[in-house]
């Protein structure tokens, strides 16, 4: 009878304060679903791989032009993707 669940074991969610993602997440997320290793991603983003690194390990945090295309990139993965290919072999 699903009218009598029990609400101690499926408990409502709607009130519950979701973070936004930061950047660390973002790129590891958006480097995970593109399936790309760690040097692959940073000479995709024209970064030094330390530096992409650094960010994922929150050890450093990426100045505002750097969130601003890490936003863009997590925003639309494939398409950004494609387009700094073409940017890189240009």
């Amino acid at each position: 009878m699903a009218d009598n669940l029990d609400t101690a074991d499926n408990p409502d969610w709607t009130e519950e304060m979701i973070r936004p993602l930061d950047a660390s997440a973002k790129l590891k997320l958006v480097r995970g679903l593109l399936d790309m290793s760690q040097d692959d991603f940073a000479a995709l983003l024209g970064i030094p791989v330390t530096t992409l690194q650094n960010w994922e390990q929150r050890r450093t945090e990426p100045d505002a032009v750097a969130r601003t295309l890490i936003d863009l990139t997590y925003d639309d993965p494939k398409e950004m993707r494609a387009r700094m290919i073409r940017r890189n072999a240009a």
